[in-house]
């Protein structure tokens, strides 16, 4: 049998590695949490400086979608480096690895260039405050409430209650009935 396996083996990694393992996932939801709790207090703060002569309810949408998208970034940021601070305590070499997947990131690179387009038109649409989750939109020949908006796609509600997902690349034109009066 495998000596990893034994009972001595298993109590020996549980006791060195097990610990940093349960240490690594401990920090990885206590920096969830913070994130959870503390960033959109720090968006609403500055929006709200930002947008001072804005009803509040348009601020708060503001707050809500950025909110959202920073939340959901942060969160993969930490879920990612949790799982390449854990690797080596399962006998993983991340160099290499590291190397592989710099290697199959550049062939996806090349493959994934509308989702390149994707991300980069989301970040304007989020930079520029076309429109906010709550508002009522047109967008790529769609009109609905924003539902969501990720850096992918913006999620939309029309009246029939068809929920549609568009790519922010194909937002072409993006007409808000609501920016101002909602």
């Amino acid at each position: 049998m495998i000596e990893w396996l034994s009972a001595h083996g298993v109590i020996d990694w549980l006791g060195i590695h097990g610990i940093r393992v349960l240490a690594i996932v401990i920090i990885a939801v206590v920096l969830r949490y913070l994130l959870r709790r503390f960033v959109p207090l720090l968006i609403e703060r500055s929006i709200s400086r930002q947008m001072k002569k804005r009803p509040k309810g348009e601020m708060k949408k503001r707050a809500d979608t950025l909110s959202s998208v920073f939340v959901n970034t942060g969160t993969i940021i930490i879920l990612i480096f949790a799982i390449f601070t854990m690797l080596p305590e399962f006998g993983v070499n991340i160099a290499a690895m590291l190397a592989g997947l710099g290697i199959v990131g550049i062939a996806i690179g090349f493959g994934a260039q509308s989702l390149i387009k994707d991300l980069l038109a989301g970040i304007f649409i989020l930079l520029e405050d076309q429109y906010r989750v709550g508002d009522v939109v047109n967008v790529a020949g769609i009109g609905g409430l924003v539902e969501e908006i990720g850096l992918r796609r913006t999620i939309l509600r029309d009246l029939d209650g068809i929920v549609h997902s568009i790519p922010n690349s194909e937002i072409k034109v993006a007409s808000n009935f609501t920016k101002g009066y909602s």
